[in-house]
Formats: C-alpha cells, sequence, structure tokens
C-alpha cells in the first residue's frame, strides 16, 4: 500500500479574515521533513504563497491514522499563522494545483 500525504483543501482559519490551504510538495526522508505549499488568503483573495517546512520526528511509523493527518495539519497551521516560511528551500518547483507559481508571490 502506498502513503498519500494528505491535501489541506478546505480553508483554515487564521483570524476572522485570514486563512490557508496546503497542498504537499515533497518529502525529504533522510531529514524526516514534509514540504506544503502553504496558501494564505485574506476574504477572498490570495495574499501569499510559501513552503512550509515539517519535521515528522513524532509521526513514528503508522501515517495512515487521522491522529497523524490532525497532527500533520497542526504543525503545517502553526507556520501559515505567520504568514512566511521556515525554511530556505524553495520547493520542487512543480505548481500543484495549477494556479501559479510555487513560492515567493504576493499577488495584486
Amino acid at each position: 500500500m502506498t502513503f498519500v500525504f494528505p491535501r489541506f483543501d478546505e480553508p483554515t482559519a487564521i483570524d476572522p479574515r485570514r486563512s490557508w490551504t496546503a497542498t504537499f510538495d515533497s518529502y525529504d526522508q533522510r531529514n524526516d521533513d514534509a514540504y506544503y505549499v502553504v496558501s494564505v488568503r485574506q476574504d477572498t483573495r490570495e495574499v501569499t504563497r510559501f513552503v512550509a517546512q515539517v519535521w515528522l520526528h513524532w509521526a513514528g511509523d503508522d501515517w495512515t491514522g487521522p491522529e497523524f493527518v490532525e497532527r500533520l495539519r497542526r504543525e503545517v497551521h502553526a507556520v501559515a499563522s505567520t504568514g512566511r516560511t521556515n525554511t530556505p528551500y524553495l520547493g520542487s518547483g512543480r505548481d500543484p494545483d495549477g494556479t501559479g507559481p510555487v513560492v515567493g508571490t504576493s499577488p495584486g
């Protein structure tokens, strides 16, 4: 069975006006880091997009349960709520959802 990292397509509130969504970018097995492309929206407009690094030291061996997904969501949320990346890694260069550049954007 192949493991697939979850997407976080449903907006998660940061505050009353801002929310985030995130798409899996890549996994660094050697360092046990997962990378997500985070999109932060204010009201209905995307205001920034960046890569979030999540160190999976806490995950153990079973990544299939709901506990893993919820902890991963909390870890991504901690980075997303800052509104900026926590890593020098710029991402894989893939556009995970077809809407534009992966990182370093501030539309409008």
